[in-house]
């Protein structure tokens, strides 16, 4: 049976919002793909999460934080004027930074690893559900793993492959608002990006003094 799909009116982001937190998976937007979205603290989540996509729950998840200055919490680097020139610029946006993690991060999100991932999205129904949590979340694309590969999961793609799997479907956006987010890797030695997306090599650079930045 396929999940209710919630509006995004005040009523619809709560009962999206009391589902997260009380261990559930839903869809929901964000500045790309519609994600399955779910509480970094619940490791039963996600695992069911891996399960929705048929992944091996090996890699680690993104954590989206809802304000941009609060990057300092989840993460550390020797750089902070670099991260905070890159936060001024793109967040909210589509830039997701990889840095050292701060203890604060749950392992499981990191799947033991040192590193964190952190985006912060500018969807307005996205913030509106951060909002109503009042924490950060973890999402992956809601669609099957190896089946919606070079494009983007919208809502008609994300129920058809995981609409009877997830709790709600959080509408807000067709496809998001932009093609790609990128994603650059500050906590190596040189500053990588690990996936191109909207925000460009150029975009970057033009913003941070004293490196370039590099493709892996």
């Amino acid at each position: 049976m396929t999940a209710t799909r919630l509006e995004p009116t005040p009523e619809g982001i709560a009962t999206a919002a009391d589902c997260v937190l009380d261990g559930g998976v839903i869809v929901a937007p964000s500045d790309t793909n519609l994600a399955l979205t779910l509480d970094p603290w619940n490791e039963a989540a996600i695992e069911r999460a891996f399960r929705i996509k048929n992944r091996e729950p090996t890699d680690p998840l993104t954590l989206f934080i809802r304000d941009p200055d609060d990057w300092r919490e989840w993460a550390t680097t020797d750089r902070p004027a670099a991260i905070d020139a890159l936060v001024e610029a793109f967040w909210p946006g589509p830039l997701n930074i990889v840095l050292p993690k701060t203890d604060a991060v749950p392992d499981r999100v990191v799947a033991g690893g040192e590193t964190v991932a952190l985006g912060c999205l500018s969807n307005p129904t996205w913030r509106r559900l951060a909002a109503a949590v009042d924490q950060p979340l973890c999402m992956t694309s809601a669609n099957l793993t190896g089946q919606a590969d070079d494009q983007l999961v919208d809502l008609d793609l994300a129920v058809e492959q995981v609409g009877d799997r997830v709790d709600y479907v959080l509408k807000g956006g067709a496809q998001g608002t932009t093609q790609s987010s990128t994603i650059v890797d500050l906590g190596s030695a040189e500053p990588t990006i690990l996936r191109r997306g909207d925000i460009t090599a150029a975009n970057l650079d033009s913003v941070v003094d004293g490196f370039r930045f590099d493709f892996d």
